[in-house]
């Protein structure tokens, strides 16, 4: 009878060392990944923000040259890659686009955590930028690489009688200076963006899926009593000793901290693989390798640091593991047949 519970005590073990990675994971991941916090560092660690103009650049320029790409992008089949990335960044520099995902990170976790109806994008600050001198200067580049613009073309633009026209235009033209014209006319179209975007909108759907994901929410915070209950059977069916505390609660401390903490580890490694093989076979082809390489980074950085405080308590469990296998080493001969109680 005795061997038969010591028998069930280990399963329960093993079920200890199994489960405590787990919801050492599910537990750092619920008080991590609901954090915009997270996000925000993660996108400053990876670079993203200084890469994504020349990746995004680069992007744009394959896509302008394919023989299918629509009018709007065939307008842009003229730039060059400097040119490409000169325009990109003058319109999105890195303090800009910062800016913009840090608030849509922000506005997006409110939403998820059930403190706001929607997620809205401000665009004052970008459309402020669009509007500067530098965003102009963005759009009158792109213009430079346009076929040059035609004798009526260059009328309305003196005149003042058409919009802008994607043509590229002289400095003056019959003693008319057309680069303040040109200027304005840039300036009105920018002022067409909107002041704010909505992201996800009110949507009574989406509030379901939201209390479905608190409930989820739940199930991961409580996660950690399913290896405390195993590690308390463990106890009522095989300790009977100060002895056997130690032992049948050193081992499983020991190795289940040691098992999270190559978890933790490896987590890194294990969303990259995961992103490059289930992932980046769906995106589009029109994204450039180098742009996959980023996502493939920045989903790595996202789920170490999300598993960040696993290290540490995994740490701390298999210190007092270990200081548990010492103890009864060292006491061995003085607790072999000693009962924890004596009457």
């Amino acid at each position: 009878m005795d061997n038969f519970l010591k028998l069930i005590a280990g399963i329960f073990a093993v079920l200890f060392i199994a489960t405590t990675a787990l919801a050492l994971t599910l537990y750092s991941v619920e008080q991590s990944a609901f954090d915009a916090q997270l996000y925000i560092e993660a996108f400053d660690e990876a670079s993203v923000y200084q890469r994504l103009p020349e990746l995004t650049a680069q992007a744009l320029a394959m896509a302008a040259q394919k023989p299918d790409s629509n009018d709007l992008m065939s307008i842009f089949r003229n730039l060059s890659d400097e040119e490409w990335q000169v325009f990109v960044s003058g319109l999105f520099p890195a303090d800009v686009l910062r800016n913009l995902a840090r608030e849509a990170i922000t506005q997006i976790m409110a939403y998820i955590n059930g403190e706001s109806d929607v997620a809205v994008l401000s665009l004052i600050n970008l459309k402020a930028h669009l509007q500067s001198q530098e965003g102009v200067g963005a759009v009158y580049g792109m213009l430079k690489a346009q076929p040059d613009c035609t004798v009526e073309q260059l009328t309305a633009m003196a005149l003042n009688q058409q919009a802008l026209t994607l043509c590229n235009p002289p400095e003056s033209f019959l003693f008319v200076d057309l680069r303040p014209i040109i200027e304005a006319e840039i300036r009105a179209a920018m002022s067409l963006v909107p002041e704010q975007v909505t992201i996800i909108s009110a949507d009574a759907n989406r509030l379901q899926n939201i209390r479905d994901l608190q409930a989820l929410r739940l199930f991961m915070r409580l996660s950690p009593l399913v290896p405390m209950l195993s590690l308390l059977v463990v106890t009522a069916l095989a300790v009977r000793s100060l002895r056997d505390w130690l032992t049948w609660w050193g081992y499983p401390l020991l190795l289940a901290g040691l098992f999270s903490m190559f978890l933790s580890a490896l987590s890194g490694l294990i969303a990259a693989g995961t992103f490059q093989l289930f992932i980046a076979p769906v995106l589009p082809n029109a994204f450039p390798q180098d742009i996959v390489n980023v996502f493939r980074e920045l989903t790595a950085t996202i789920v170490r640091n999300a598993v960040q405080p696993t290290l540490l308590i995994a740490g701390g469990l298999t210190l007092i593991g270990l200081i548990m296998i010492a103890m009864t080493f060292l006491l061995r001969s003085r607790f072999q047949k000693r009962p924890v109680f004596e009457q």
